[in-house]
């Protein structure tokens, strides 16, 4: 098994670059390519390069080494991993059962086959001596983790010290070391690339790694040594980054703190919970101030920020669905987000700074012309949008505090929600910048969660290699091969993150099915969401469950016009109004499609 040194950078720094990051990625047919000149007469194939011109024939053009990624073929290669799992509620140990029928049909691996499970056995349950060797020893200093109460991965823990300077900060983001133990060409790198991200489930997690490693050696529990990446980062009294240094560390979590009881305790309220956390309130105190600094920054730089409802299950001992609520949002959460951006952008900042590329999360802008037929539509409703030539995260951020204000904040919020584009992995380098537009960030990647992101890892190990290595290691990330490898892991990323969204979606619709079967017959109170020609989305009042009601279901002729539905029923004129209340009768149940059938009460 290949592992990686211990590495230690100093501050921030340039570093040479390179000028031909379009040619190579024009090599490896990413994206479409210009059209050469038709050769002359008799001649055989022609290749540009500057101003001369080289002629190969067709027997010596063939004979060229083709450019080729091992990529797909780990993937495909890998033994057969979906079955029933030995873990989480029963539904998901049942081969028959409709969860598993689901994450079937979105080809999700659910099971770790007989190989990985044999090299994991092969690890500790804790760093051995040789693996603590060199590094960077932090286990003495004030490090926590703050996540969700029901997390068992904790992948990152944090630390802050004011330097002397007043209001700067010397801020610490510890990400969990997965690239010491999940090694390049091993079984289990191989199974985290097929599976590319964990799924998060309404009552079940699909790991990317056994729960030995996530769960266990990697996750930085308290009180134990974990192995871990550090970055270190400076910042001055307005919140800017002045340094960051990254290096391979051992850790030792003083406290496993939750987002409630951290608020809690912000809060200033005193409780046993909070009592506990009691080293931590200074600490906190800083971050907090540190925080809303680059809340502030953030802002400034036309940032998108808002508040989203999460919606969970609550469940009875028979694991049945009976209750669905929205999850509380504390500041905790936010504070916790902001030093995962911090560490996020120092890591890209310093690829960007060396020239080399690296897989990074880009988020583009919406189509000009797309974007126009949404702000119409949103003028035709009554949201003002701003007159300027590109519109700014802060500007949609704006415009959904605005909406939320209104009867139909909903359908509002929804509409505006169509002017953003979904977030992708793309290889990016200091020339052709990734840009992440709802961040307003630019050169922004995935580093600090490597036990559920396969992206992560690949940066990890690209950074270890680059800080301990003697440029060999550049040249290397520079290559066409590897180039084509990133991309191919890039895509498929980006795929699998879209699989595991599909399917948490369709296993919650199954559960809000599951929810809703023993009330068929009832009439419900619910309130119009949003309105088309096809018909109307609603919600049930108390329940938190949408549904759509279609227009032929009611009657005849439907006209859409604003935020208004009318529907002729024999010789009466219906009206639906977005924000209005209204009758449903749940009908039927349909567990083929995943949906709740509506009626409307008379």
């Amino acid at each position: 098994m290949r592992c990686y040194a211990v590495s230690m950078s100093s501050k921030d720094s340039g570093g040479s670059s390179f000028s031909s990051f379009d040619a190579l990625r024009k090599a490896t047919h990413d994206g479409p390519e210009k059209e050469l000149p038709a050769p002359a007469e008799e001649k055989g194939w022609t290749l540009l390069s500057g101003d001369e011109e080289y002629e190969l024939t067709e027997e010596e053009l063939a004979a060229l080494p083709a450019v080729q990624t091992d990529i797909p073929d780990r993937i495909s290669g890998r033994p057969s991993g979906f079955g029933p799992m030995d873990t989480g509620p029963d539904c998901y140990r049942d081969p028959k059962s409709e969860e598993l029928g689901i994450l079937r049909s979105f080809r999700l691996r659910t099971i770790f086959p007989k190989d990985v499970l044999e090299e994991t056995a092969s690890l500790p349950s804790d760093p051995r001596p040789e693996d603590i060797e060199g590094r960077l020893d932090l286990r003495d200093q004030l490090i926590f983790t703050v996540d969700g109460a029901d997390a068992k991965d904790y992948d990152d823990a944090i630390q802050i010290e004011p330097m002397e300077q007043k209001g700067c900060y010397r801020i610490s983001v510890h990400i969990a070391d997965v690239s010491h133990y999940v090694c390049e060409g091993t079984i289990l790198d191989d199974e985290a690339l097929a599976r590319g991200t964990s799924v998060y489930l309404a009552d079940q997690v699909v790991p990317m790694l056994p729960e030995e490693l996530s769960n266990g050696l990697c996750s930085l529990v308290p009180d134990r040594d974990r192995l871990a990446f550090s970055v270190i980062m400076e910042f001055d009294a307005a919140g800017e980054r002045t340094a960051s240094h990254f290096a391979k560390s051992v850790i030792r979590s003083k406290k496993r703190a939750t987002y409630r009881v951290v608020q809690e305790l912000l809060d200033g309220k005193d409780t046993e919970e909070t009592r506990e956390l009691a080293p931590l309130k200074e600490a906190l105190g800083h971050f907090k101030l540190w925080t809303r600094k680059q809340q502030a920054l953030r802002d400034a730089k036309g940032s998108m920020r808002m508040q989203s409802k999460e919606k969970r299950f609550r469940f009875d001992d028979a694991h049945e669905p009976v209750e669905i609520f929205i999850a509380a949002n504390y500041f905790s959460q936010t504070l916790i987000e902001e030093t995962a951006l911090a560490a996020n952008q120092a890591v890209g900042d310093f690829f960007r700074q060396k020239g080399l590329p690296t897989i990074y999360r880009v988020h583009p802008e919406k189509d000009p012309e797309e974007a126009e037929k949404v702000m119409a539509l949103l003028e035709k409703v009554g949201i003002r949008v701003p007159k300027k030539e590109r519109l700014s995260g802060r500007d949609i951020g704006r415009m959904i505090t605005l909406a939320r204000k209104r009867v139909n904040a909903e359908a509002l919020v929804q509409r505006i929600m169509g002017l953003v584009e979904k977030a992708v992995y793309e290889v990016k380098d200091h020339e052709d910048v990734a840009t992440h537009w709802g961040l307003a960030r630019k050169a922004y990647l995935h580093f600090t969660s490597p036990i559920r992101r396969y992206p992560d890892l690949i940066v990890h190990r690209w950074l270890n290699e680059i800080l301990n290595g003697d440029g060999e290691k550049e040249s290397e990330l520079r290559g066409e091969g590897l180039l084509l490898d990133l991309n191919s892991m890039a895509t498929h990323a980006s795929h699998q993150s879209s699989f595991a969204e599909m399917a948490e979606r369709a296993v919650f619709d199954l559960k809000v099915c599951q929810l809703m079967e023993p009330m068929i017959g009832q009439k419900l109170p619910a309130k119009i969401l949003r309105v088309n020609r096809a018909g109307m989305e609603i919600e049930l009042v108390g329940l938190h469950v949408t549904g759509f009601l279609p227009s032929r279901t009611i009657g005849d002729r439907p006209k859409f016009e604003g935020s208004t539905l009318t529907i002729q029923q024999g010789k009466r004129l219906l009206s639906f109004t977005e924000g209005y209340s209204i009758g449903i009768i749940i009908e039927d149940v349909d567990f083929l499609k995943l949906q709740v059938l509506l009626a409307l009460a008379t």
